[in-house]
């Protein structure tokens, strides 16, 4: 029963179309008869589809105050005014919670390398050999005609023998020429993901700390709309 002004409920019911209230089984559906009604005007929302959801909750938790000014339409234009001054705010913490990584990576990143490299290889390859030999000149003479062929050769009545023996030094240059030329390309990608230096204990719960329940936020936020009284 209200004291000072009218409960939320009853502005529900009103708009539902009930001349008198229901009990607790009723509660969603009028709630839900009542919203467009009450929320008959726009705000910033990050998602359509979450429009009714926020809506839904904020009456639900107010349900059973009574509202902080004279005339429900002076409760909806404050309603009004308040959600488009604090909703671009919390819609960036909502957009925030969509972000998704995961909690017990300490690094997460990629590095790429890439590049090319010629490498040119020219020259001349060259074996060179050395070395002696004897070569030996022998001229015979028999003016003996008596002798034979066989006597010289077993230098038998020789009249005159020369021996002539030389020193040759021969060189051999064997050569190679080359010329290679080697092309390299560097192209990779190192993805560096998982724990490094942390304990993923204190990973956990340094997450748990960032929970954000945005829709609680909201509705303190709402609170000073109605009786701080009851």
């Amino acid at each position: 029963m209200s004291k000072y002004t009218t409960e939320v409920r009853y502005i529900c019911e009103s708009y539902a179309g009930l001349s008198e209230s229901v009990g607790y089984n009723d509660v969603e559906k009028v709630i839900g008869d009542a919203l467009p009604k009450i929320f008959d005007f726009d705000f910033p929302i990050f998602d359509e589809n979450y429009r009714e959801v926020l809506e839904r909750k904020i009456i639900k938790h107010f349900y059973t105050r009574e509202i902080g000014f004279e005339t429900v339409g002076l409760w909806k234009l404050k309603l009004n005014t308040k959600l488009n001054e604090i909703m671009p705010y919390y819609n960036q913490l909502y957009n925030s919670t969509l972000l998704e990584f995961n909690p017990l990576y300490s690094v997460n990143k990629t590095i790429h390398r890439g590049g090319d490299g010629k490498l040119t290889r020219q020259g001349t390859d060259t074996v060179r050999e050395r070395g002696t030999r004897d070569v030996t000149n022998t001229n015979k003479y028999s003016d003996t005609p008596q002798g034979t062929l066989e006597n010289i050769v077993n230098d038998t009545y020789l009249t005159n023998a020369t021996i002539n023996t030389n020193h040759e030094a021969p060189q051999l240059d064997t050569g190679t020429e080359y010329g290679t030329t080697f092309t390299t390309t560097n192209d990779y990608t190192d993805t560096i993901y998982g724990l490094e230096g942390r304990n993923p204990s204190k990973l956990l719960e340094d997450f748990r700390k960032t929970f954000l329940n945005i829709d609680m936020d909201i509705i303190n936020d709402l609170d000073k709309l109605f009786m701080q009284l009851w």
